[in-house]
């Protein structure tokens, strides 16, 4: 790929991450909540509908979909989650959603206070749910442009079934693509679960 060409990707992923953030800083309380509460219903239904009993998962910024209602099933439910923990060099870890203290991580985003674990240990889960800015049809998965998740994923020598979490609009007809990018298996909204043909 030559300069001109990853410079235009670089341009078209900055426009759809500005779009993404305006909308979701745009949402009204009302309309965060019917989300929050439809989206718990479909990670619930996907969990079981699957059997996973080992679940990746994430604790929401503000405007995120919002996880906390599922991450609170899990717990009742006995479903163990790992959660991701930022190290430098955008490297993951994992540590369990146990109950242990939230603290801030290095992007201010709150994190398990607990045992970390390996990157690897996302190997040996039954499903992974990522969060994203945005995902097209395909599956092509765009982040914030950190490369948190691309790394770990790369680096597993098992992909657990891949679904990224996001809002409704946030499913797009195509979104531009690289080659270290590795699709996911499906995506969540509140508004419904899909899964894309490989």
């Amino acid at each position: 790929m030559g300069f001109g060409a990853a410079e235009a990707i670089a341009q078209q992923k900055w426009h759809v991450r500005e779009e993404v953030r305006r909308r979701r800083v745009g949402m009204e309380a009302e309309e965060r909540l019917r989300a929050k509460d439809a989206l718990t219903d479909h990670l619930v239904s996907l969990v079981r509908d699957r059997g996973a009993s080992t679940v990746s998962c994430y604790v929401p910024l503000p405007g995120e979909p919002d996880t906390s209602g599922f991450l609170d099933w899990a717990h009742d439910a006995g479903v163990e989650v790992l959660l991701p923990v930022s190290l430098p060099g955008s490297r993951l870890a994992w540590t369990r959603s146990d109950g242990s203290p939230l603290v801030p991580g290095r992007h201010g985003i709150l994190e398990p206070s607990g045992e970390q674990l390996p990157a690897s240990a996302a190997a040996g889960l039954d499903l992974m749910l990522l969060p994203a800015c945005a995902v097209d049809l395909r599956g092509t998965r765009l982040g914030w442009g950190l490369g948190y998740f691309d790394r770990c994923l790369s680096e597993l020598d098992r992909r657990p079934p891949l679904f990224a979490v996001v809002h409704e609009a946030e499913v797009l007809p195509a979104l531009p693509g690289e080659l270290h990018d590795i699709p996911v298996d499906g995506v969540v909204t509140p508004e419904a679960i899909r899964l894309f043909p490989r």
